[in-house]
């Protein structure tokens, strides 16, 4: 089973795939960026590449476009960064960036894509990041950032937050309902407590939202049966209570729905029957009760069924855990 959900897991490249180079060993403190005031793409990535960023790099005012991702550079992230106002993306991810990330970077009013994640970042997330407007694409996890999760952002043109594996606590902001052009939502692996906030149903755009191994209680909202595009609903290891609202039975796009290890009560919703795309449906570890609907049976390509440890009764449905199902039913 461990197998599956390796599979399952979430792409870790998930900005942008890069093709195999070999790569040079240096640094950049030699490099005389005043000779180059019309750069405008700089993209290294994918190289041996050590030592700091330098200061100097805030020279390059013509920047777009700059990936350093996938070296060794360590230190921190210098402030002058701030001055590239015309920079679009910025890619700093899988180094030894250490310290805070500098206020300086929400200067950066032509940012559409910024990917902090694995480096060894510490400190807060400045406010000063809910002034990028047009920030489309945010990756920032596996940083650990040991704060509350940030209240007061309306990026409303935000489309993907990776912020998951950090160490992020407090609630889940009500105002992510305000950021309609979202499809993905991954928070998971973090402290986030609380309810998750019926707000997230506003999300019509949503196809992946993913908020497991945190410590949300409260029910599940049926709002959530709104978000008619979902693909992938991941809310296992939590401690959500209540029944599953009916209304998941709405979520006709969904694929792979994981509820598993919270303690959620009363019948598996007959509903469930409709998601006729299910491949994969988690249920175990809960205080589920009554008869295994038989409108599950009728799933056919579902291929991952787990719903041992709770407290069904009766006969399962013909065509149940045969051919390529696999199924966990104890």
């Amino acid at each position: 089973m461990q197998m599956v959900r390796n599979i399952l897991q979430p792409c870790r490249e998930r900005h942008q795939n890069k093709p195999h180079r070999v790569g040079f060993r240096s640094t950049l403190e030699d490099f005389s960026f005043s000779s180059f005031p019309n750069l405008a793409y700089v993209d290294i990535s994918m190289n041996n590449l050590s030592g700091p960023i330098p200061p100097q790099i805030g020279l390059l005012s013509k920047l777009k476009y700059l990936d350093l991702s996938i070296n060794q550079f360590s230190g921190g992230i210098p402030p002058e960064i701030g001055l590239l106002t015309n920079l679009e993306v910025l890619h700093l991810v899988q180094n030894q960036l250490n310290g805070s990330i500098p206020h300086e970077m929400g200067q950066l009013s032509s940012l559409y894509e910024l990917a902090l994640y694995t480096n060894q970042l510490e400190g807060s997330i400045p406010a000063s990041l809910g002034n990028l407007s047009n920030l489309a694409s945010l990756y920032l996890y596996e940083i650990n950032f040991p704060v509350p999760f940030l209240q007061k952002w309306n990026l409303t043109n935000l489309v993907e937050i990776y912020s998951d594996t950090n160490n992020l606590t407090g609630l889940i902001p009500s105002t992510f309902g305000n950021l309609k052009r979202l499809t993905m939502l991954y928070l998971f692996n973090n402290q986030l407590s609380g309810h998750i906030p019926p707000e997230i149903g506003n999300l019509k755009s949503l196809q992946g939202l993913s908020l497991y191994a945190n410590n949300l209680s409260g029910p599940i909202p049926a709002s959530l049966g709104d978000l008619s595009g979902l693909t992938l609903l991941h809310l296992y290891a939590n401690q959500l209570s209540g029944p599953i609202p009916q209304e998941i039975g709405n979520l006709k796009s969904l694929v792979d729905l994981e509820l598993s290890e919270n303690q959620l009560n009363g019948s598996i919703p007959t509903s469930l029957g409709n998601l006729t795309n299910l491949e994969i449906l988690f249920l175990r570890d809960n205080h589920l009760s009554g008869y295994f609907p038989k409108e599950i049976g009728k799933l056919h390509k579902l291929v991952v069924l787990e719903i041992d440890t709770n407290r069904l009764s009766g006969s399962l449905p013909e065509g149940i855990c045969q051919g390529d199902l696999w199924c966990a039913l104890q």
